[in-house]
C-alpha cells in the first residue's frame, strides 16, 4: 500500500524550521577549530556552541560518545516533531533497526553480549526487536525484517558463519529502504538510496578483490537496486582496477574510483577511499539546499547530521588518541554547511 500523498506546500513550515537551525551545524571552519583546539575540552566546547546536547551539564571530553548519541537521537526527534508525514522519514531509521537485529542475532548465536552497540534511534524499540527474536514472533516487525530473520534462522545452523547474518540483513535492509523510497516516490530520496547501494557494492568489490576472494562470494553479498548492475562487477571481476574503472564512466564513478584505488595502493589503507565515498554522498545531498520547500530539505538535514556526527567522532577520537592534527584533517569528511 502506498504511503500517504503529501503536498510539497505542506512542508513550508518544517522546511523553514530546518533552514533556521542549519546555521548551527558544524561547518568546515568550526571543524578546523576543533582539530586545532589546544585541549579536548576546547574541542568539545565547539560542539556545544553548535547546540549539541540537551542544555544540561556538559560531558567530559573522554565521554564524547554520549554527547554524539544524544545529538543523534535529538536530530531524529526534531524531524519527527515537525514532519507532516512521519512514515516518509522511517526510511532513514531502518538502517538502525537492521543494525540492532545484527547485534541481537549475533548475541543469540555467538553467545556475545554487546548491549553498548545497540542504537536507540530505530523505527522499532530495542525491546520489541529483542522479544521478536527471542520468541520468534515477527508480527511487530516489518515484513522484510521478518523474512530476513527467518532466512538467518534457516541458513546459520548449516555453516555457523557469522558473516551470513550480516549478508542477509544488509540485503534485506537496502531492499526495504529502496522499496520505501519508491513508495514515497521522491526522486531525490530514490537517487540517494541508489547512490548508497552503488557505493557499498563498489567498496565490497574492492575489499573482496584485495582479499583475493572469488566472484561467487561477491555475488552473495551484492546488493541489488543500485544503478551499476551485478553483471558489470562479475564480468570484470578479474580485470585490473584501472580497466574496470573505464566501465564506471557511464555511471559517474570512474574518477572517484581511480582516486580511491591510487590512495589504497599507496597507503594500503581504505581510509581515503571511504572518505571519498562519504564525500560523494554529501555532495549529492547538498543539492537539497537549492530546493525551496518539500521533503528534500528535511531528508538532507537528517543525512547531513549523520555525516556531521561522524566528523565529530573522527576529530574527538583522534584528539583523545593523540593523533597529529594533519592526520585527523586527512580523515575529515566534507561538511554540509
Amino acid at each position: 500500500m502506498a504511503l500517504a500523498k503529501i503536498k510539497e506546500t505542506d512542508y513550508l513550515f518544517s522546511t523553514a524550521r530546518v533552514r533556521s537551525i542549519e546555521k548551527n551545524m558544524l561547518s568546515r571552519e568550526r571543524a578546523e577549530r576543533m582539530i586545532d583546539a589546544k585541549t579536548n575540552e576546547d574541542a568539545m566546547r565547539i560542539l556545544y556552541d553548535c547546540n549539541y546536547g540537551y542544555g544540561k551539564e556538559q560531558i567530559a571530553a573522554k565521554d564524547f560518545e554520549i554527547l554524539l548519541t544524544e545529538e543523534h537521537k535529538k536530530t531524529y526527534d526534531f524531524i519527527m516533531s515537525i514532519a507532516p508525514e512521519l512514515n516518509n522519514f522511517k526510511i532513514f531509521l531502518y538502517i538502525y533497526d537492521y543494525h540492532n537485529l545484527k547485534v541481537i542475532m549475533k548475541s543469540e548465536y555467538l553467545g556475545t553480549v554487546d548491549e553498548e552497540s545497540l542504537v536507540d534511534t530505530g523505527s522499532i524499540a530495542i525491546n520489541t526487536l529483542k522479544y521478536a527474536v527471542k520468541e520468534r514472533d515477527f508480527s511487530e516487525l516489518t515484513e522484510n525484517m521478518g523474512k530476513s530473520l527467518k532466512e538467518i534462522i534457516e541458513q546459520f545452523p548449516k555453516n555457523k558463519d557469522p558473516q551470513i547474518i550480516d549478508i542477509i540483513l544488509d540485503k534485506f535492509c537496502y531492499m526495504e529502504i529502496l522499496d520505501k523510497a519508491e513508495e514515497i516516490n521522491n526522486k531525490f530520496i530514490i537517487d540517494y538510496v541508489k547512490l548508497q547501494i552503488d557505493l557499498i557494492n563498489l567498496k565490497t568489490f574492492i575489499r573482496l578483490r584485495k582479499m583475493n576472494k572469488s566472484w561467487d562470494l561477491f555475488s552473495k553479498v551484492f546488493i541489488s537496486g543500485g544503478r551499476i548492475p551485478e553483471k558489470v562487477f562479475i564480468k570484470n571481476y578479474d580485470e585490473v582496477f584501472e580497466s574496470f574503472a573505464g566501465q564506471l564512466f557511464v555511471y559517474g564513478f570512474k574518477d572517484l574510483f581511480l582516486e580511491g584505488i591510487d590512495a589504497l595502493n599507496e597507503t594500503g589503507k581504505f581510509t581515503v577511499l571511504e572518505k571519498l565515498f562519504d564525500n560523494k554522498l554529501i555532495e549529492y545531498v547538498k543539492s537539497a539546499k537549492y530546493i525551496s520547500y518539500g521533503i528534500e530539505p528535511l531528508a538532507a538535514y537528517l543525512i547531513a547530521k549523520d555525516n556531521e556526527i561522524k566528523i565529530a567522532r573522527i576529530i574527538m577520537a583522534g584528539k583523545l588518541a593523540g593523533i597529529p592534527s594533519e592526520l585527523i584533517r586527512e580523515r575529515m569528511r566534507e561538511t554540509y554547511v
